[in-house]
């Protein structure tokens, strides 16, 4: 049943995106609506899917790499939303959906077939630490969005292309100051996420350090983006700099999950 209402899902998702982008690029306000709610129903659509997986593993839906891509994707879409209705941010439908909805797709294609659950993915502390490690990495998301956008935007305003979708994009500064305010939500989130995860690895391998990929990549991710703020309130840096770091440490972030799928 999962899988099915997940590739239903998956099908509302990639419309939301095909008319989310014909709205903004073409200026189209209807059609941009329109991308807007099947947003909003794939949004349900894959909440229902991970209730109906939780249920049915009687365990929060964060035990494996598939999942966790699965819940970080729906993280990603809610953040796009809460973008769009609440601060209007409408150029964030033209990466964050996208980004969303193949973390969707790689966790459908990588679902693991069910399984006993192991009672140490039910303790509060493993779900306190993958919740909120997953939403650190969703806010650092928009970070990653807001970036690719600014460096679109500058990257066309230098070469001076005249890019339809120019006029879709907030300004340079805009992009700047709404990415850098999601590396200030997702940054502490992240620390929390990895020193919860030391004290479970401590808890559960009766050591803090593991030299695997889901340990190592958001060490990486972290003191690349600690890099980025030092660097920001110490020196200054903005725009094009700013932008490229916070890129490559949402990779490394992303990287993490190397180490999720067996």
């Amino acid at each position: 049943m999962a899988r099915a209402l997940l590739a239903v899902a998956l099908a509302v998702h990639l419309v939301g995106i095909a008319l989310a982008a014909v709205g903004e690029l073409r200026h189209r306000e209807a059609v941009a609506r329109a991308g807007a709610l099947a947003l909003a129903a794939a949004w349900l659509l894959e909440l229902a899917t991970l209730t109906a997986i939780g249920l049915a593993a009687s365990a929060f839906p964060l035990r494996t790499g598939p999942e966790y891509l699965l819940v970080l994707g729906w993280f990603v879409l809610t953040l796009h939303l809460a973008l769009w209705y609440r601060s209007r941010v409408r150029a964030a439908a033209l990466v964050l959906p996208p980004v969303a909805a193949l973390m969707v797709l790689a966790g459908f294609l990588l679902a693991d077939p069910p399984s006993r659950t192991s009672p140490l993915t039910t303790q509060g502390w493993f779900v306190f630490h993958t919740s909120i490690a997953t939403a650190g990495v969703a806010a650092l998301a928009v970070s990653f969005a807001m970036s690719l956008l600014f460096l679109v935007k500058e990257r066309a305003l230098k070469t001076k292309r005249s890019l339809r979708v120019l006029t879709a994009l907030p300004t340079l500064e805009a992009l700047d100051r709404i990415g850098f305010q999601a590396l200030l939500y997702g940054f502490p989130l992240l620390t929390l996420g990895i020193a919860t995860g030391m004290v479970y690895s401590a808890t559960v391998h009766d050591h803090i350090w593991i030299w695997g990929a889901k340990e190592i990549f958001p060490v990486i991710a972290w003191a690349v983006f600690a890099g980025l703020l030092w660097a920001r309130f110490a020196r200054g840096v903005r725009g094009r700099r700013s932008a490229i770091l916070a890129i490559a440490g949402f990779a490394f972030a992303l990287l993490t999950f190397v180490g999720m799928v067996r």
